[in-house]
């Protein structure tokens, strides 16, 4: 890897000690380890393929669904990426998803009608994480500033076949404005000088300063300030980042608290226990959870939980959410789903007209309870239900990767082999005639349309893998 500056090296010697130091700098040397989250939305049958047997997991031991992989098996150029099996993430980043959803389990049980900000989300580790505890209910909304990093976060949300989240490109302090005391739960995971991923990002190494880090630390300060202002009273924050210096982890929680007597740090002890590795946070924030390295089989992490005390109603911000006052061609719509979907999936579809929003010539279906979102940038808002073309309606990607085989009438489920060529725009084999769910072992993975014994491809071709 890239040389460590001097400033860095004596920075972690003053936070950890010498002895401490060499082995963290040892660590560096160290081949990262391959993780990856299989996504407990997808609905497949029970005779769909076990990844575990594919890709020969090893279970991480504090995560239902997470798993390591040896890098050789290229679990994101197989088609069960593309069909969102499963989302690569390494094993400290799945933390704060995991502290934040064990905090809302334990407060919640059952009840997920919530709304849950994902503030900084791309690429979109941690949304997706929420959205399998959501299961489909409240309305997760995830948030990225960069436009670039906002469509690539909006495409793992589509991919990974989740139906309630608003996918939005605004600033925090646009959002705080907007959502004062809205949501139940926020996750900051905030941008910072990197240093835990020094062993994965050769780049991050180049590119850290002091001076970066004193910019990061101030940015940290601003993000959390406006998190704190859209947190309900009795909600639950985390924070996180992946970077070791207290500069940007225990002192930006220290001071959160320090202005705002109505926060408190969570103790994460119980969950800290469950992570082998796991540290405590520095003196006055021991109750957080700090990874190093070179005691995690993972990179280098720190999350915090805290709780907003009271209880107060929420305000709904702007108003409702108002639905389209009429759908383009609503026969073109019920002739689709009586054709092709099962009575239950035509039901879910046709059943949610009161959520309806039109985009141009484009259904959505919206969240229930989705507020106004007038005057926002918002690049993904629902399930993207399909399009409407003279006097029919082609379904979405979107909503190929929502349903499963059991919601269609017509399905052709293909090999491995087969899904990389039907990735790559290849034509198939099929019986049937009109829209058909393409599958790769047992996992949705497109739309085909059949007639006279073959599948034309209708894989979006901007996502198609050249070949």
């Amino acid at each position: 890897m890239t040389e460590l500056s001097a400033e860095f090296e004596k920075n972690m010697k003053d936070l950890i000690g010498e002895e401490e130091f060499l082995l963290l700098k040892a660590s560096y040397s160290e081949e990262p380890v391959s993780a990856l989250r299989i996504n407990l939305l997808k609905k497949v049958p029970e005779d769909a393929a076990d990844p575990g047997r594919i890709f020969g997991l090893e279970k991480l031991s504090f995560s239902d669904n997470g798993f390591l992989y040896s890098p050789e098996t290229c679990p994101g150029r197989r088609p069960f990426h593309d069909a969102g099996a499963y989302y690569i993430q390494d094993p400290s980043a799945m933390i704060p998803g995991l502290l934040l959803t064990e905090l809302l389990d334990e407060r919640y049980g059952e009840e997920k009608d919530l709304k849950i900000l994902d503030l900084c989300a791309a690429p979109g580790g941690k949304t997706t994480r929420i959205a399998e505890w959501m299961k489909g209910r409240g309305i997760l909304f995830s948030n990225e500033i960069n436009r670039g990093r906002a469509d690539i976060l909006s495409s793992n949300v589509e991919r990974m076949g989740i139906d309630n989240a608003i996918v939005l490109n605004e600033s925090p302090r646009m959002l705080s404005e907007r959502f004062a005391g809205y949501f139940d739960a926020v996750i900051v995971d905030a941008p910072c000088s990197g240093e835990g991923m020094f062993r994965k990002d050769p780049g991050a190494v180049e590119e850290w300063s002091p001076e970066n880090v004193r910019l990061c630390a101030e940015r940290q300060e601003e993000i959390l300030e406006h998190a704190y202002l859209m947190l309900r009273p009795g909600g639950i924050m985390v924070y996180s980042t992946c970077t070791f210096e207290r500069c940007e982890n225990e002192d930006r929680i220290l001071a959160l608290l320090s202005g705002h007597p109505d926060m408190n740090l969570i103790d994460a002890g119980d969950i800290k226990a469950k992570i082998p590795g796991a540290s405590d946070g520095l003196e006055g924030c021991t109750g957080a959870v700090r990874l190093w390295p070179m005691h995690f089989n993972g990179e280098g992490h720190f999350a915090a939980a805290l709780a907003k005390s009271g209880d107060a109603e929420r305000t709904l911000p702007f108003g409702g959410f108002e639905p389209s006052s009429s759908v383009k061609d609503k026969k073109a719509l019920s002739v689709f789903c009586a054709d092709s979907l099962s009575e239950s999936a035509a039901a879910y579809i046709l059943g949610a007209s009161d959520r309806y929003k039109m985009f141009g010539d484009t259904l959505s279906i919206m969240p229930y309870e989705t507020p106004s979102l007038k005057g926002l940038r918002v690049v993904r808002c629902g399930l993207k239900a399909g399009v409407f073309k003279k006097d029919r309606f082609e379904p979405d990607h979107a909503l190929a990767l929502f349903l499963s085989e059991d919601d269609v009438k017509n399905f052709r489920r293909v090999t491995e082999d087969e899904g990389e060529s039907f990735v790559k725009g290849m034509t198939l084999d099929g019986e049937g005639k009109g829209w058909c769910l393409v599958s790769v072992c047992g996992y949705s993975l497109g739309w085909g349309k059949a007639a006279g014994g073959r599948i034309k491809n209708h894989y979006p071709r901007g996502l198609r893998i050249p070949g």
